[in-house]
């Protein structure tokens, strides 16, 4: 077993010692773990796909080129369990005396690439906790991956995400990676919007990428989450959307509801009122 770990890191490091920062941008983009995107690409569900990773490690990646400052590469990411709503933005934002922080990110330095072409990570929350974990990548197959190496108290763990977006737009440089995932394969687009009597309340209810909401004066302005938070409490029989004025205001509207969509992309909300 030994002698296979050690096989597995030297090709791998082959692979990537290749790299340099001249190709940096090729890894512009939304990244999301392989086990995680075979499973939601098949379901559309939090829900059903509840088991395929693990909860509070780093399920997707935002890379942008622009968050390199002084040789320091600033990566967003997102875990599939956390009970706040959190700004798009890179590394936190300040509202008055109060500093808000994206979902999380962690850094490596691009100078410092070990002999095998991997970079040491910053603290990624609960996956790495007082330990050390390594970011590397394959250009030529589209794949980044995380390894954390075994201890006492830390078995050996790789993740390998596949890119699901490569770019950003103008006015949204910052996505959250999973919001911007699972809102993009659930909810972005253009409906018809009815009550449940039936009655047309718009014709072109539209979502965007970035979750805002237009085409409907009482929710005009507004921006919907598909909610991955189903690990506590009771459990959960049905997917869950949240649609928020404004997550920096306390005091702002909030909505919850069961999401079902249907066979044909129909989705129906209802809060079991």
């Amino acid at each position: 077993m030994y002698r296979i770990q050690i096989l597995f890191l030297i090709v791998f490091g082959a692979n990537v010692s290749a790299q340099n920062n001249n190709n940096l941008e090729q890894l512009n983009g939304i990244w999301i773990a392989e086990d995680y995107y075979n499973a939601f690409e098949k379901t559309n569900s939090a829900l059903k796909s509840k088991k395929a990773f693990g909860f509070n490690d780093p399920v997707a990646l935002r890379i942008n080129t622009s968050d390199i400052k002084e040789g320091i590469l600033s990566i967003g990411y997102s875990v599939l369990h956390d009970h706040l709503l959190h700004p798009e933005v890179s590394e936190y934002i300040l509202k008055g005396t109060y500093t808000i922080r994206e979902q999380d990110n962690f850094k490596i330095n691009l100078k410092a690439k070990d002999s095998l072409g991997y970079y040491k990570t910053t603290a990624i929350h609960y996956f790495n906790y007082e330990w050390v974990s390594y970011i590397a990548w394959d250009s030529t197959k589209e794949m980044i991956s995380i390894y954390k190496p075994k201890n006492a108290n830390h078995k050996e763990t790789t993740i390998n995400y596949v890119r699901f977006k490569s770019s950003f737009s103008q006015d949204y440089q910052y996505p959250n990676p999973l919001y911007t995932y699972t809102r993009s394969k659930t909810l972005v687009g253009q409906y018809t919007l009815k009550d449940h009597t039936g009655k047309v309340l718009s014709e072109a209810f539209t979502i965007e990428e970035n979750g805002l909401i237009s085409g409907f004066s009482d929710l005009e302005n507004f921006t919907i989450y598909f909610s991955t938070d189903i690990y506590c409490g009771l459990p959960a029989s049905e997917d869950v959307i949240i649609i928020v004025e404004d997550i920096l205001d306390h005091e702002s509207k909030g909505f919850l509801y069961a999401y079902v969509r249907d066979q044909y992309g129909n989705i129906s909300l209802h809060n079991g009122g």
